[in-house]
This record gives structure tokens, C-alpha cells and sequence, in this order.
């Protein structure tokens, strides 16, 4: 199989490291960003909660698609703003109901935004792999503590 140099640049390999730096709270790194994230029982007064977090990077993701697709078919988007609202569900563990609404600023045709926000909240990277119910490939390694 011959492989298409283009293609392979294509290809954006995602690192993402989340290290525990107290009993508190985390800190996720990737490409020399760093973001402090709350652990402790999801105490929201020590930062995001892991929930939080997920549902800003589906924010993140979706406005993203809005930016791409707004240049690529020339439409004016003068603001968008995502909100989202959801219940935790202790057993199993979860969010639900989530809702959420896509608030455009923008003197576009309504039918050129509808599609818009239909493109936009149904394909992108992080849109594709939490609505197709991602699941990662995972391994646990022990380092032991050595004793001095």
C-alpha cells in the first residue's frame, strides 16, 4: 500500500496529558497549554469539574465547525455562544438530560443558518467521537515506589 504523503500531514495525532498535583485537582497539558482541572468530588469551587470540561471542549468543538463552515460558504457570523444544561445521574454515573442551545448573531438567511447549525453539531472531531459514543483503547501501568 502506497502511502500519500499529503495524507499523512493531514493526520493530527492528539497528545493530551492529566496529571494528579494534589488531592484536589489535576492539571491536563497538551502542545505547552496547561489547564487546572477540579477532582476533588467535582467541587466546582476548585475550577471545572470533569463534566464541565467535556461539555467545553463539545462547546469548543462545535464553534470551531461554525467558524470553518461560515468561511467556507462566505455566510457573516457577527457571535455565537453555546449553553449548556444538564442533571447528574448518579446510577449509572452520568449526565441526563443534556440540553443545549446554539445562539447565532447574524443578519444570514434563517434557512443558510439552519443548515449551518446542522453541519456544525453533527461532524466535527470531538462532535463525531462523543455523538458515536467514543471508546478508548486503554492500559494500566504500575510504577512501583521504590524504598529509599
Amino acid at each position: 500500500m502506497t502511502v500519500n504523503p499529503s495524507d499523512e500531514r493531514e493526520k493530527k495525532q492528539f497528545l493530551v496529558t492529566v496529571k494528579r498535583i494534589s488531592q484536589q485537582r489535576a492539571r491536563a497539558q497538551a502542545h505547552g497549554q496547561a489547564l487546572d482541572l477540579a477532582i476533588k468530588g467535582g467541587d466546582p469551587s476548585l475550577g471545572f469539574t470533569a463534566p464541565e470540561t467535556l461539555l467545553a471542549a463539545f462547546g469548543a468543538c462545535i464553534l470551531s465547525n461554525v467558524n470553518r463552515i461560515a468561511a467556507a460558504e462566505g455566510l457573516q457570523i457577527e457571535d455565537a455562544q453555546i449553553v449548556f444544561e444538564g442533571l447528574k445521574r448518579n446510577d449509572p454515573p452520568g449526565i441526563d438530560p443534556l440540553r443545549y442551545r446554539l445562539t447565532i448573531r447574524s443578519s444570514e438567511a434563517a434557512d443558510k443558518l439552519q443548515e449551518l447549525y446542522q453541519k456544525a453539531t453533527t461532524d466535527g472531531t470531538a462532535t463525531n467521537a462523543l455523538l458515536n459514543g467514543l471508546k478508548p483503547l486503554s492500559q494500566l501501568e504500575i510504577q512501583p515506589v521504590l524504598k529509599a
